[in-house]
């Protein structure tokens, strides 16, 4: 099944979906849980995290001290390679940083934070969520031409699916965090 095709009206998932205002990573997971091969029906929330009990605590960001789990929980069940950006768009005393490029005909995983603890060192291994800290996660297939479809969830708009977009210099994550994680190409 496809990603698009997960969340059809219709689907189990996408009967879920549009009747629960779900987290974006939830929304996130259980889709990416659909494209490892697992649909469960009826699907529920607690039939996704009892599916995949291992992957589902980091792929939500339960952990303050793992803000990018969702990130690596995505690449240990699906494969596939993340960029990271500390801070997207202008600093004091560095150039303008771009987001992390997208690759053509393939699908990804955003996670963009605002506000978190950046720690030490140059990757993300040491970023903390810290009170006031503001995240989201969210898929994004760039076509071939460069067009871009988003398909998120938050507990205020519940799903939407939007395309048209593009994904050019800061992609609209001025003064974010940035990881993307680059699925397989298998990965539809």
């Amino acid at each position: 099944m496809t990603i698009l095709g997960s969340i059809e009206d219709g689907t189990p998932l996408g009967t879920l979906a549009r009747a629960e205002a779900l987290p974006c990573c939830t929304l996130v997971a259980c889709i990416l849980i659909e494209e490892a091969g697992t649909h469960p029906d009826p699907a529920t929330v607690d039939a996704y995290a009892a599916a995949r009990p291992v992957y589902w605590p980091p792929a939500n960001v339960w952990d303050r001290e793992a803000p990018w789990s969702a990130l690596n929980a995505a690449r240990a069940l699906l494969g596939g390679r993340w960029a990271y950006e500390a801070h997207v768009g202008e600093r004091d005393g560095a150039e303008y940083v771009l987001a992390p490029a997208l690759t053509r005909n393939r699908w990804h995983v955003v996670q963009r934070w605002r506000g978190l603890e950046l720690g030490d060192g140059e990757g993300p291994a040491d970023d903390e969520v810290i009170n006031g800290a503001t995240g989201h996660t969210y898929l994004v297939h760039m076509d071939e031409a460069g067009v871009c479809t988003v398909v998120q969830s938050s507990t205020a708009l519940g799903l939407r699916v939007t395309s048209g977009g593009s994904w050019l210099g800061t992609a609209g994550l001025d003064g974010y965090s940035v990881g993307v994680l680059t699925l397989p190409l298998g990965v539809l």
